[in-house]
C-alpha cells in the first residue's frame, strides 16, 4: 500500500467515524427533544405558553439554536407556574435552564465555547433528568380543574 493510498483509506475512516458520530448525536437529541415534547404536553393549557411539539423546531440549522434557548426556558417558566396552580414542589428547573442558556450562548463565542462547552454538557444533561422527572411528576399528579 502506498502513502497515498494509506492517507485515503485513514481520512475515510475518520469520515466514517464523524458520520457515527453525527448519527449518535442526533438520535440522543431527538430522545431529549421527545422528552421536552411530553413535558410541555403534560402542562396543562392554561399554562403551556405554546404546542410542545414546537420543540421540533430546534432541528433547523442555525435558527434552531436560538429556538431551543427560547423554547426551555419557556418551558421552566411553564413548568413553575403549573407547579404552583398544582401545589407542588419545584421552580420549573429555571435556574438550571437559564444557565444552560447562558453557557449554550457562550458557547458561539470564540475562546469562551472552550471553557463552556463541559459545564453546558453537564448542565444540559441535568435538564433531561429534570424536565423527564418533572413530566413523571405531572403526569401522576392529579390536574386542577380550570375555574
Amino acid at each position: 500500500m502506498s502513502e497515498s493510498e494509506a492517507a485515503a483509506a485513514l481520512g475515510g475512516m475518520g469520515i466514517m467515524v464523524l458520520v457515527v458520530i453525527g448519527a449518535l448525536a442526533l438520535a440522543v437529541g431527538i430522545f431529549y427533544y421527545l422528552t421536552l415534547h411530553q413535558t410541555m404536553d403534560s402542562v396543562s393549557e392554561i399554562n403551556r405558553p405554546l404546542a410542545g411539539g414546537l420543540i421540533w423546531l430546534a432541528l433547523i440549522p442555525f435558527v434552531g439554536a436560538i429556538w431551543y434557548m427560547v423554547y426551555i426556558i419557556l418551558l421552566s417558566r411553564a413548568l413553575k407556574r403549573e407547579l404552583a396552580q398544582r401545589g407542588l414542589a419545584g421552580d420549573g428547573a429555571a435556574g438550571i435552564s437559564l444557565a444552560l442558556v447562558i453557557l449554550l450562548a457562550l458557547c458561539f463565542v470564540p475562546y469562551a465555547n472552550l471553557i463552556a462547552f463541559i459545564p453546558a454538557l453537564v448542565l444540559w444533561l441535568m435538564h433531561w433528568v429534570k424536565m423527564a422527572g418533572y413530566r413523571k411528576l405531572l403526569q401522576t399528579a392529579q390536574p386542577v380543574l380550570a375555574t
